[in-house]
């Protein structure tokens, strides 16, 4: 954020949890003087993804208010696919159609976390494009964690041991940063670090690590 004074005072405030409302507060008040600090929506946004508040619906009305004013900030259209898909019934055809537009025009990193999320909306009813997106994400970025270990876990689910265990491999042989007891001190409102937990993978919990692992232990 801009004002250096007040984003110390919010991470005061969202360090402890009973203050989470306060924090919003003073973030609507400081962007409707300030609509134009890009950081300052990005960080209402995931503001809205803490416990207790997980209010996915506000958070992407928070993003749609926010590309009014940022109209080409691409991690806000990716976090409206990824809330809508996982937390607000699943993506409307509006959405993949911007979707597979945007696909073409943004660059590799993003068109493959577009392709993550689209993967995900077929999963249920398409198994194909499920595999075909995953696919598709993992040429566009290879150094992503989730489009292999997913597609791995489907490859062992489907009886290929070999095929599966490789793409789980190579997955997390791209995990920049496994959060442990003694490096957990990190900015819980930082749009960055929620993608790349979230979405792309290449931050994950030491228990998720380690569960991953196991499946490739032979």
């Amino acid at each position: 954020m801009k004002d250096i004074k007040l984003q110390d005072t919010i991470s005061k405030l969202v360090a402890n949890r009973d203050f989470l409302e306060e924090a919003e507060r003073l973030m609507l008040d400081y962007l409707k003087v300030h609509p134009d600090d890009v950081d300052g929506w990005a960080r209402l946004v995931i503001l809205e993804t803490l416990s207790p508040i997980e209010d996915y619906e506000r958070a992407t009305r928070y993003l749609n208010d926010a590309l009014s004013f940022h109209k080409d900030n691409l991690l806000f259209f990716v976090l409206i696919l990824f809330f809508s898909e996982w937390y607000l019934g699943g993506l409307d055809e509006k959405l993949i159609g911007k979707a597979l537009e945007l696909k073409s025009t943004v660059n590799c990193e993003v068109s493959s976390m577009l392709s993550y999320i689209l993967a995900w909306h077929y999963k249920s009813m398409d198994i194909c494009k499920f595999d075909s997106f995953l696919n598709e994400s993992i040429q566009e970025c290879p150094k992503h964690v989730t489009n292999f270990t997913n597609l791995g876990m489907h490859y062992l689910g489907k009886g290929d041991k070999k095929l599966g265990e490789k793409l789980i491999r190579k997955g997390l042989s791209n995990v920049e940063i496994i959060y442990i007891d003694s490096n957990v001190d990190y900015d819980p409102l930082d749009i960055v670090r929620f993608v790349n937990e979230r979405i792309t993978g290449v931050f994950m919990t030491e228990d998720t690590y380690h569960s991953l692992n196991k499946l490739i232990q032979t």
